[in-house]
């Protein structure tokens, strides 16, 4: 079994914070006036790089690095698009779902296999459900309306609480 790292999960725990916040700060900014669009983007590849340390340093399941790399990418490709990269709609329609889909799963996947404590693998579980919602309203398929200033700032709040706790487990376990 191959060694996993617990200062990469505190590290991921880091990213998770910033990734919430810059989707918190996505939300909460034209509700006040100031457009920052690319704000969005920089949580979409936060959330890319906190999945990539998880997958490639922090699980031994194979199926949750699979499942968190996939949504990398997708989350990657998303942040692209939404940086006004032309790219086919279909591509960005499939890169949405493989993130969203991606991030669930790879979440359950760690929390079924207690990869991670409780607590914090749960709020990731959280995170993840909030964030397909959070995408398939985007896509159009899951119209929210005004809730879905709700679904993005629930989910970047799930996605700080998942930091604080990831990097509070991680440092407790140091000491």
């Amino acid at each position: 079994m191959a060694v996993v790292s617990r200062s990469r999960r505190a590290i991921a725990g880091i990213v998770f914070i910033v990734a919430g916040a810059l989707f918190v700060l996505a939300a909460v900014l034209p509700l006040l006036g100031v457009a920052v669009p690319w704000l969005a983007a920089l949580g979409a590849v936060a959330l890319a790089v906190a999945l990539g340390i998880l997958a490639f340093g922090a699980v031994n399941s194979t199926l949750a690095k699979v499942a968190l790399v996939a949504a990398a990418i997708g989350w990657i490709v998303l942040a692209l698009a939404w940086l006004g990269v032309g790219m086919p709609a279909i591509l960005v329609t499939v890169a949405a779902l493989v993130a969203g889909i991606g991030t669930l799963l790879g979440a359950v996947v760690i929390f079924v296999g207690r990869e991670i404590a409780n607590l914090p693998a749960l709020v990731f579980v959280i995170a993840g459900v909030l964030g397909l919602v959070y995408l398939l309203s985007v896509l159009g398929t899951l119209p929210l309306g005004q809730l879905g200033t709700l679904v993005v700032l629930l989910f970047g709040a799930a996605l700080v609480v998942t930091g604080v706790l990831f990097r509070q487990r991680e440092r407790g376990r140091r000491r």
